[in-house]
């Protein structure tokens, strides 16, 4: 019994998996987040790259040349697409699959699932899903930007002083980022997908707060934009989402992250597992 039923969770998950790799969703939100990448690479990448092909450097030899991984959209906090992009993440993230739940209890198709499978199985597979196509949805644009930058731009160590990063002694694994930049990159990459992972779900979580599939899909957007407002009104800027989760602004303490996955995975888990067991859908 325990293995059909584990056969069943599997085969569930490939069919989610599947739709939300294929889905209308996954493209827009590939697509949105590859046109700010590539707006940063105009707008960033290719200035540095030519910058770097003057003399400018050897003639004020205090300078280091732009480098891949301070240069490219998370390694620095002050482009503008960089911005923009960790705002609307939530939104990038949701987009494939954070509103399929809703969608499916209002074309009523879960009816038909739930008469094939145990709707505790649907339910975690949905979850599972529905996390993995968000930090892929979110992944994908960031990893072409920093293709993009590693193809134009030299993968060199940045200095700590005059560089284009905030990093200081008091932001983690600082040292790691002016030895080895890529392991730390790699690090907030695990990070970016980890949350945009749990945004998604937030907003699968939420679909039982509204009839509308508009408030359930910008509702983890809205709670990281009060959030940042907060954080900016009370200079906390460095607990702010927006820029904990960008490599070239780093974060000022291991609780951040560990508080923000340890409580944003678990809950949306529970409410969602909570909330779909009881909801009457037929």
């Amino acid at each position: 019994m325990t293995q059909e039923r584990g056969k069943s969770m599997k085969q569930i998950f490939k069919t989610e998996m599947k739709r939300a790799m294929r889905g209308n969703g996954m493209a827009l939100s590939i697509l949105i987040g590859i046109l700010i990448g590539t707006a940063h690479v105009i707008q960033e990448i290719i200035p540095a790259y030519r910058a770097n092909l003057t003399n400018f450097y050897n003639e004020f030899p205090i300078l280091s040349p732009h480098s891949a991984v301070e240069t490219w959209m998370a390694g620095s906090p002050s482009n503008l697409e960089g911005f923009i992009f960790f705002l609307i993440l939530p939104i990038l993230a949701s987009l494939p699959f954070g509103t399929s739940y809703f969608e499916d209890c209002k074309e009523g198709v879960i009816k038909n699932i739930y008469m094939r499978t145990k709707r505790e199985d649907y339910l975690k597979a949905k979850y599972a899903a529905a996390f993995l196509s968000g930090g892929i949805a979110v992944l994908v644009p960031l990893i072409f930007n920093l293709m993009c930058s590693l193809v134009l731009l030299p993968n060199l160590a940045p200095l700590s002083t005059m560089g284009d990063n905030i990093l200081t002694p008091l932001m983690l694994f600082y040292k790691i980022f002016f030895t080895h930049p890529m392991i730390y990159t790699t690090f907030f990459l695990v990070v970016q997908f980890l949350m945009a992972g749990i945004w998604a779900c937030v907003c699968l979580s939420v679909s039982f707060l509204s009839d509308y599939k508009i408030v359930v899909l910008i509702f983890p957007f809205f709670v990281q934009l009060i959030l940042h407002v907060i954080c900016t009104i009370t200079n906390h800027i460095d607990y702010s989402s927006v820029y904990w989760v960008q490599p070239g602004h780093g974060i000022v303490a291991w609780w951040i992250p560990v508080i923000s996955m340890g409580i944003g995975i678990p809950v949306t888990f529970f409410v969602f597992m909570k909330k779909g067991a009881k909801e009457d859908v037929f």
